[in-house]
């Protein structure tokens, strides 16, 4: 199929013009990165899992190449009807699907609420329950207080949480101040891949949509045990935001998971750790 073969593309999808990139080879697993509103070329090279898998990057409705959604319809449910109507696209009976973060959590969404569309889940570095980091984003971070940069840094992460931003360009200002927060350590790897993706925006509107309106409040925990399908579970060590007890909590919930804890890995185990990533992800596609 022509959809299936390396490159760039652009379909109208539930009314909204999605972007979505093919590369690689092997079985195709989608792949939904994080935000909400951030550009997935975050993903940079994937820790080249493109050797064994035909990954299918859509960039979610409202960030990078994708066009914006009327009405700001950026709540899970709308992002998970993007994949199912991609899966449908592409002529796919099922998905494997990969989310990160905040696409974690539509993967989530989508394995409850399109069961019979999946084939495997892999959930990278996400959280069922986003209660409590919101009860004390302060508290989140004190592994770092020794750092030179955590002021600056913990009073960016406050103005995001607060809203005090305006346009594309002022989120992006604060996101180059919080993101050191999302690594173990902000050390020459993670400055490299930062870097590289410095001119790539979160777009505010999706991100918008969540920190007010839907991450106070969503709770998918008890509807996980519908979720039927193998699932890998990642998580680093050191996440500060979607942690390692959110992920056993998943664990604990979805009937067939299994967890890999990245120990020198935040938020990021495919910059962090990408042999490790690349070696579970395989073993989780092949077996």
């Amino acid at each position: 199929m022509a959809q299936l073969i390396a490159g760039e593309y652009d379909v109208t999808l539930n009314g909204v013009q999605i972007h979505y990139t093919v590369r690689g080879k092997g079985p195709l697993l989608i792949a939904h990165s994080g935000g909400p509103g951030a550009d997935a070329r975050d993903w940079d090279d994937f820790a080249k899992i493109d050797d064994f898998v035909t990954i299918i990057a859509i960039h979610p409705r409202g960030s990078g190449l994708s066009g914006p959604a009327a009405g700001d319809a950026y709540l899970l449910p709308d992002y998970a009807s993007d994949v199912d109507a991609l899966r449908r696209h592409l002529g796919l009976e099922k998905a494997m699907l990969m989310g990160w973060s905040h696409g974690g959590m539509v993967a989530l969404e989508y394995a409850i609420r399109y069961p019979d569309s999946l084939s495997k889940l892999i959930l990278f570095d996400t959280s069922a329950y986003f209660g409590e980091f919101l009860s004390d984003v302060e508290a989140s971070v004190q592994a770092f207080k020794n750092e030179p940069w955590f002021e600056d840094s913990l009073d960016a992460l406050k103005k995001e949480w607060a809203g005090e931003y305006q346009t594309d360009e002022d989120m992006g200002r604060l996101w180059q101040r919080e993101k050191k927060f999302y690594f173990k350590k902000f050390d020459a790897r993670a400055q490299a891949y930062a870097e590289r993706t410095k001119d790539t925006l979160i777009k505010i509107a999706p991100l918008r949509v969540f920190n007010e309106k839907e991450a106070p409040s969503f709770d998918l925990r008890p509807q996980l045990e519908k979720i039927n399908v193998p699932t890998l579970i990642i998580v680093g060590r050191h996440d500060f935001i979607t942690n390692v007890e959110m992920a056993k909590e998943m664990v604990a919930r979805i009937p067939n998971a299994q967890m890999e804890v990245f120990e020198e890995s935040g938020h990021y185990g495919f910059v962090e750790e990408p042999e490790k990533f690349y070696r579970v992800v395989k073993e989780f596609v092949e077996k």
